[in-house]
């Protein structure tokens, strides 16, 4: 019983530690491999690769059409493999005012670079100035 008890706990334990590093697709495209803001820093400063981060919120209207373009561009599934990707929702959103360069609405989408600075002249040129990085489609933006 003891060694059923402590397999558990090991098993328990690796579910845990990887949680924390894995993100949920929560609805934006299940076949990209998310994760988290912290673990996705280290890996695109490990292998000097550029960070996409996705902010939004579930109760959200535009975040909520948005999945759907996300999830079905296909180009934005390939790209994905060239970034870390990361997808913020609701309490996981940073706090940091380095990630809301021009504001808090959501959902915004920015990319970062190996060292973890947002880049912010990679914006939605066909979007409304006031918001940067809002996106309502897929594959709109600098970023191609």
């Amino acid at each position: 019983m003891l060694i059923y008890l402590c397999i558990l706990t090991c098993v328990l334990q690796i579910s845990l530690s990887l949680s924390d590093e894995l993100a949920k697709a929560n609805g934006f495209n299940d076949n990209i491999k998310w994760v988290t803001l912290d673990k996705g820093l280290q890996i695109a400063k490990t292998e000097n690769k550029p960070l996409m981060l996705l902010i939004h919120k579930s109760w959200c209207s535009a975040c909520k059409a948005l999945k759907p373009k996300f999830v079905t561009s296909e180009k934005i599934e390939k790209l994905s493999k060239k970034f870390v990707m990361v997808n913020t929702m609701d309490d996981d959103e940073p706090e940091d005012d380095k990630y809301s360069p021009d504001g808090k609405y959501v959902p915004r989408i920015l990319f970062l670079s190996p060292d973890g600075k947002v880049q912010e002249d990679i914006i939605n040129e066909n979007g409304n100035p006031e918001y940067n990085y809002y996106y309502s489609v897929a594959d709109s933006g600098k970023y191609r």
